[in-house]
């Protein structure tokens, strides 16, 4: 794992949130939705994501990355935060986060994702989750999930690689022809660009674009109500078998396993 590979994560896990928060506000079932319910839902988005990143080797398979999981209840009208222990300085950081997006944001809008990070010397934690607002009352529940993630090496430059994060957003197999076209049509040397690939993705450039084209399917597993059919096809797959190999045999990151959480709301 590098700092790319971490950012990419929080990236991702953030994005997710603030569509399982729109989700949650568009919901009929909007006001029967508990803490408890948020806090499983969360959790499952939380920790898939993670299984996936360990799936395609952005994280370590054997490393539990996922802490722990609280939730903090209080009156919006209160000056004073009056959680103790371990976690106080944490939920008055992330109250403090959610009160200064509050004031940006539509009033009907009960959901909104929340996200802190904390770095030491040793470690990076990421507390990430939901902050719901009861209809009709002051009561704040600040939905909360504790990852937390060796630090990483110095980083290796990311400057440097840049150019792979931009060829990364034009390349399109079926209309480049061999990579090594595509390559050379941009003025690079085809060695060097290997040989940056293999460093910054610790992997291939084609195997890192096919698992970075796994990620936003993910999302649509878990936060839509598409067909997988149509999942594939929204997310650039020639086809269903095409996106279920990949899933099913290359990684080993199979369908059932992934729970549709918009199909049950």
């Amino acid at each position: 794992m590098n700092t790319y590979h971490l950012d990419l994560l929080q990236k991702h896990l953030k994005k997710a949130l603030e569509r399982y928060c729109v989700l949650c506000d568009s919901s009929p079932e909007r006001q029967y939705l508990s803490s408890e319910t948020v806090f499983s839902q969360t959790k499952e988005i939380i920790r898939q994501y993670i299984r996936l990143f360990q799936a395609i080797h952005f994280l370590d398979q054997h490393t539990e990355y996922y802490h722990k999981g609280f939730v903090f209840t209080y009156q919006e009208a209160e000056e004073e935060l009056t959680s103790n222990g371990e976690y106080a300085e944490i939920v008055k950081l992330l109250t403090e986060a959610y009160q200064r997006m509050a004031g940006s944001v539509s009033k009907d809008r009960f959901f909104l994702p929340i996200h802190v990070q904390q770095i030491s010397s040793e470690e990076i934690q990421i507390f990430i989750g939901v902050v719901t607002k009861e209809q009709y009352h002051y009561t704040i529940s600040v939905v909360t999930h504790q990852t937390v993630y060796p630090r990483p090496p110095a980083s290796i430059g990311n400057s440097r690689y840049r150019y792979l994060l931009k060829l990364l957003e034009t390349y399109e197999p079926d209309e480049h022809g061999t990579l090594k076209a595509f390559v050379n049509s941009k003025g690079l040397s085809y060695r060097q660009f290997r040989k940056d690939s293999s460093s910054f993705f610790e992997s291939s450039f084609y195997h890192h674009y096919l698992k970075i084209k796994m990620i936003p399917v993910l999302e649509d597993l878990l936060l839509s109500t598409l067909s997988y059919k149509e999942i594939a096809y929204e997310n650039g797959f020639a086809n269903y078998y095409q996106l279920y190999i990949l899933f099913h045999r290359t990684y080993h990151f199979p369908f059932h396993r992934i729970l549709r959480i918009a199909l049950q709301q």
